[in-house]
């Protein structure tokens, strides 16, 4: 499994525990992707390339609960 794969994996996992409904990841830079939430709009971001002050993968919907678990 590519790097990439595994992060969005990891991250859909972290983002669904929270009860969120994520949409399809969206590549903005050549090492950076993002998703949000249907339901909240909050967003995870994964970089398979961060640097050394960064972590590869963020957002509010892994760190917080989703705002509309009914689903919008």
């Amino acid at each position: 499994m590519k790097k990439i794969e595994r992060l969005r994996k990891e991250a859909l996992e972290s983002c669904e525990f929270r009860d969120h409904r994520m949409g399809l990841f969206n590549r903005t830079h050549p090492h950076y992707w993002h998703s949000k939430c249907r339901a909240c709009g909050m967003e995870v971001h994964i970089t398979d390339n961060p640097a050394p002050n960064e972590i590869n993968i963020g957002g509010q919907a892994v760190a917080l609960n989703c705002l509309n678990k009914s689903g919008g």
